[in-house]
């Protein structure tokens, strides 16, 4: 018997400056989701202030390619104070 095929993610950990108003976190929240099913990922719910979430692939194999996406496009938004995203790890691992 073979083991399960893992199924690769990564973790997000957001820190918006000052934590965004109520205005700004539905954009920032829309664009997030809109780069994501973009490359076929989705998010698990973070929790406010520092925001802490994991990312999936619909594939069940999200790549270094996509961490780098995400990696770039927080680093390159300006309401982004800090932001860290972990190599990949096998959620089916992670889970057990």
């Amino acid at each position: 018997m073979s083991a399960p095929c893992p199924e690769f993610g990564f973790a997000v950990t957001i820190e918006p400056p000052g934590g965004p108003g109520p205005r700004e976190r539905p954009t920032f929240d829309e664009a997030l989701a809109a780069l994501l099913a973009s490359r076929g990922l989705s998010v698990e719910a973070g929790r406010a202030g520092m925001r802490r979430f994991i990312v999936r692939s619909e594939a069940s194999q999200a790549t270094d390619a996509d961490r780098e996406a995400v990696r770039a496009w927080l680093a390159a938004r300006p309401d982004v104070r800090d932001a860290r995203v972990s190599d990949l790890i096998d959620l089916r691992e992670a889970a057990g």
